[in-house]
């Protein structure tokens, strides 16, 4: 799609969160410039959602670190089998209910999906898809990556997931719109401590506080 590479450089942002994170359901760290009218639902560092009221058929989706602990995956969950087997109820909340989920292609560029499951580790595996599904019987169109990490045979996690989707017969029409929403998801200033990861310091400097330094921090923990 010709979209996706736009899509998923906006979206790099959102898949970097630290390991022990605060994702409080309901809870919106990122502000975001969606159309009036439009349902916006957070979970914290984890990222946003956004759908159309009037037609929740239509919106996107920019989230990490789903299925993590107790809430794990079977092992050996690849990016296709969440897709099509778990997603639907992960994402049939409220009045929502997303049903028939199906692959009906690969994107053609699969590089930013290999980096981010680069990123994550060894064991992740990363695929960007163009789907078909419904939302509330409403025939809809998606392009989604996902990023599962397996963990050595004791279960799966979700890493990543993000895309955008509309009407089927209204998906072409709608991506730029889509896509401008999605450029629009910024981190609240408040959050960025607490959502972001920190500075990796080198083997020889020393990690304080505020940054990398070259002599040991001070009795504050900062840089002299």
């Amino acid at each position: 799609m010709k979209y996706l590479l736009a899509l998923m450089l906006l979206m790099a942002t959102l898949g970097t969160c630290i390991g022990d994170i605060d994702c409080p359901p309901g809870e919106v760290y990122y502000t975001i410039s969606a159309p009036e009218g439009w349902k916006v639902v957070g979970v914290g560092c984890c990222g946003i959602s956004a759908s159309d009221s009037t037609n929740p058929a239509r919106g996107i989706i920019a989230l990490n670190r789903l299925h993590q602990g107790f809430n794990m995956l079977p092992a050996y969950t690849t990016p296709e089998t969440y897709l099509e087997n778990y997603m639907p109820q992960d994402f049939s909340l409220g009045e929502s209910q997303v049903t028939g989920m199906r692959i009906i292609g690969y994107e053609d560029n699969q590089d930013l999906a290999n980096a981010f499951a680069s990123y994550t580790g060894f064991m992740a595996f990363g695929k960007s898809m163009s789907c078909s599904f419904a939302v509330n019987g409403i025939p809809a169109r998606g392009s989604f990556t996902v990023v599962t990490n397996e963990l050595m045979g004791y279960g799966t996690t979700v890493e990543f997931v993000a895309g955008i989707f509309a009407p089927e017969d209204q998906f072409d029409r709608d991506a730029p719109m889509l896509i401008d929403v999605f450029k629009s998801i910024q981190l609240m200033p408040n959050y960025k401590n607490i959502c972001t990861p920190p500075e990796r310091c080198l083997s020889w400097q020393y990690s304080c506080k505020d940054k990398c330094c070259s002599e040991p921090c001070n009795e504050y923990g900062y840089c002299d």
